[in-house]
């Protein structure tokens, strides 16, 4: 389905896209953190480890960086956390 749309046509389609994910984002979230509750520890590790072993190309190496950005990400989520 390649129809060109006329900009008030394509901007009245993302409108109702951000409309229903607005209703139906809530309970994605709702159930993603009841799977995420329910996960044991060792379950978490073996996400943790299928995530490190992801492909990446061998030509881009930046020393461990991805694992910095994670430990950035995971510090933040613990502050908001904190805060709550």
């Amino acid at each position: 389905m390649n129809e060109k749309l006329s900009e008030t046509e394509e901007r009245a389609r993302l409108r109702e896209w951000i409309d229903n994910w607005a209703v139906v984002g809530r309970f994605l979230e709702e159930e993603r953190l009841s799977r995420l509750q329910a996960m044991t520890d060792d379950e978490a590790r073996q996400q943790t480890a299928a995530l490190f072993e992801l492909w990446r190309p061998s030509n881009v190496d930046h020393l461990g960086v991805e694992l910095v950005t994670q430990q950035r990400w995971f510090l933040e989520a613990a502050r908001r956390t904190r805060r709550r």
